[in-house]
């Protein structure tokens, strides 16, 4: 008896999208390296160039934290 590929069914396919989604909204988000001030809700892990203060910062989960860079 022959091998029939089926194709995925409706439930597949949107459980499949719901698992994509799901991925996504747990990557890491990236923020724009330049900015003129600091974001208003940074993740942990996050790092921009203050162009205001001409500064390297980053998040660490908890504060912000500024870079000197020599």
């Amino acid at each position: 008896m022959p091998f029939i590929n089926l194709p995925p069914t409706l439930f597949q396919m949107f459980d499949e999208l719901k698992t994509r989604i799901l991925k996504l909204e747990q990557s890491q988000r990236f923020t724009a390296p330049n900015v003129a001030t600091d974001p208003t809700n940074p993740r942990k892990g996050d790092m921009w160039f203050n162009t205001t203060s001409n500064t390297w910062k980053g998040y660490d989960g908890t504060t912000v934290r500024t870079f000197t860079v020599v």
